[in-house]
């Protein structure tokens, strides 16, 4: 199957999702290789934020994420929220509340669940507003650090097209760092390699591919957005947001956390 390189930034079909309801299916896993593989980590944050390492080396960062008007970001981890057990055992859920920053009380109410596999996990995520408000950004984000992945490609399969092939660069480009945006149905990071990472949808939907040096963070990122949107986008009371996922790798997996 060929694959067409793309230029940094280069937008491929219309639109990110201005708003809605999002259900994807993300899977994580590294591709068929002759190398030994170390058992990897997944270490459960308070939150509900996700850490996946091997051998102490920091692999991947999955998180929930919003942004309020003007870009002002509300990471997962700045969430309170507490944990308990699913029935038999079978994992944790995470129920928690995510405060929108310079807003008058703005705030989104999550919960997660996470159910171990032998080789990973699944995940379910359901937001919603707590009061209306409005948001430049709500998304689910694989992030990828820099000293791991850079000089390393990104394959990202389209419905109806041939896939895009896209370089993560060793130095940032200065002014640029979209570094991919469009509909995407299957994303795979350093394809062959023990540090594999592929992103499978359940459907086509909206992906972005970043650099987020520009903003003193060492990591790549490959985002699913729900609201992507300059200067932001009205979002009612009640409003829901639903995400569900499946994480596995190659290797065992040990999920650890509260």
């Amino acid at each position: 199957m060929n694959a067409r390189k793309v230029r940094a930034g280069e937008r491929t079909t219309t639109g990110v999702a201005r708003a809605g309801r999002m259900t994807a299916a993300v899977l994580l896993a590294t591709a068929a290789g002759i190398w030994a593989q170390e058992a990897l980590t997944a270490t459960l944050h308070p939150s509900g934020l996700i850490q996946v390492s091997r051998a102490g080396v920091a692999l991947a960062t999955i998180e929930l994420s919003a942004h309020g008007s003007g870009w002002e970001h509300a990471p997962q981890k700045t969430a309170s929220a507490e944990t308990s057990d699913l029935p038999g055992a079978a994992g944790k859920r995470i129920t928690g509340v995510l405060t929108i920053p310079k807003t008058a009380g703005a705030t989104l109410r999550y919960s997660e669940s996470v159910k171990a596999l032998p080789q990973g996990f699944e995940l379910t995520y359901d937001l919603s507003s707590t009061v209306a408000t409005k948001l430049s950004g709500l998304q689910f984000s694989v992030n990828l650090p820099v000293t791991q992945y850079a000089g390393k490609e990104v394959l990202i399969s389209r419905l109806g097209d041939e896939p895009d092939l896209v370089g993560l660069p060793q130095e940032q480009q200065k002014g640029t760092f979209q570094l991919w945006s469009g509909q995407g149905a299957r994303v795979e990071v350093a394809k062959g390699t023990a540090d594999a990472v592929t992103i499978e949808l359940r459907a086509a939907t909206d992906v972005v591919v970043q650099d987020l040096r520009q903003w003193n963070n060492p990591v790549f990122e490959v985002r699913v957005p729900a609201i992507m949107e300059d200067p932001g986008r009205d979002v009612a009371a009640g409003e829901a947001f639903h995400l569900d996922l499946r994480v596995t790798f190659a290797a065992p997996v040990t999920l650890a956390g509260p």
